[in-house]
């Protein structure tokens, strides 16, 4: 575990190449001695090295510091009903190795946390890196967790209610592990790699089986008191609910029925047809085409009231459906949003298709781990 400040030279030494004390101390508003002595302390460590010299207009050449990305890795798993996926990182995110495997159905959750290890440990035999190496492992399910504990308060699709999934792994592969909600992770790795990069207030909304959000503020992710925050799906944008929705499944929330994989797929069901392109399937029916395009207009309201109360830098849009179908359904949003915003708010709109695709839950997990343990 890194102190703040630690955490913080850290940070300005791995995003700022050839780096200096004296720049670190300006930057951040220290005395050199003691960032001196902070370097001195990540150099033992092994996260940090002096790489050279700069020269400058007077005085004695400036030594610069470089990051070490392969002092510690990080495991990062997407657990979902049916799916796991995993992947080992170096502190830079790069991906060293990664396994996809289907979990078996209506798995318990002693069985669930032996799984985990066991694939946990075969990857890490596989590519010869000790247990003493692993900083920790991160776990994006999608359920509630709480902020603090970090326990499951609820994860119905792998069967989880006030279950310590962290702590049962931890004992059982003796390694650091913590748990993150799914979406709050791939958001993470959205802030880390992509498309909010370097952002500082962002709405990503996650179009997926269900519906999710996450809120960058201050560059953090906010989580809310109980952890519940980003609870997407169940916003209501239709109170007498008068329209018709595409399921009616009350495990789901209001805002999902409308518009969601999930829902979706039980209304292809229900008219007979099954299509693995959603758009392609709107051309079979004009009546699936309408409520389709009712239920994006409901996620355009429920995006402009997180706009009014949140006044973001950038939307971003994630999941399969979101991201694979950005055109489509970002051609519906920004029109409603135009119609619904004030001026003053739609003329700083600004969303984004996400850029990070591939094992974006997993990363972000692992970024999860070096805030958690590294304060990165």
């Amino acid at each position: 575990m890194l102190t703040e400040l630690e955490g913080s030279v850290l940070r300005l030494i791995r995003d700022n190449q050839n780096i200096s004390r004296l720049d670190i101390a300006k930057e951040l508003g220290v005395s050199k001695p003691v960032v001196t002595n902070v370097v001195a302390r990540l150099i033992k460590k092994g996260l940090v090295v002096e790489s050279g010299t700069r020269k400058t207009r007077v005085g004695r050449p400036k030594i610069t510091l470089q990051f070490v990305p392969d002092a510690w890795y990080c495991v990062g798993i997407e657990l979902e009903e049916k799916y796991f996926e995993l992947i080992v990182t170096d502190l830079a995110g790069r991906v060293i190795d990664s396994r996809e495997e289907k979990i078996p159905r209506s798995v318990e959750p002693n069985h669930l946390v032996s799984f985990c290890k066991e694939k946990v440990e075969r990857t890490l035999e596989e590519n010869q890196l000790p247990k003493e190496k692993i900083l920790g492992v991160g776990i994006g399910i999608a359920g509630m967790v709480d902020p603090t504990s970090r326990v499951v308060r609820t994860a119905p699709a792998i069967g989880l209610t006030n279950y310590d999934l962290a702590f049962e792994v931890s004992e059982k592969s003796d390694l650091s592990v913590i748990v993150v909600n799914r979406v709050k992770a791939a958001a993470l790795a959205e802030h880390r790699l992509g498309a909010a990069r370097g952002s500082q207030s962002v709405l990503f909304v996650f179009i997926d089986s269900g519906l999710g959000c996450a809120v960058l503020l201050d560059g953090r992710i906010y989580e809310g008191f109980y952890g519940k925050a980003g609870e997407f799906g169940w916003m209501i944008t239709d109170l007498d609910r008068s329209e018709p929705e595409l399921c009616e499944e009350e495990s789901f929330g209001h805002l999902a029925r409308r518009f969601s994989g999930h829902a979706i797929s039980k209304r292809l069901a229900s008219l007979g047809l099954n299509s693995e392109d959603v758009f392609d399937a709107m051309t079979h029916s004009a009546e699936l085409r309408e409520s389709l395009k009712r239920g994006l207009k409901h996620i355009a309201a429920a995006v402009a009231n997180a706009v009014l109360l949140f006044d973001p830098q950038l939307i971003i849009l994630k999941g399969r459906i979101g991201q694979n179908h950005y055109e489509h359904i970002s051609e519906i949003l920004l029109s409603t949003l135009k119609e619904l915003l004030p001026s003053q708010f739609y003329e700083n709109l600004n969303l984004r298709k996400g850029q990070v695709e591939r094992f974006d839950v997993a990363l972000g997990a692992v970024f999860a781990v070096q805030q958690r343990f590294m304060r990165l």
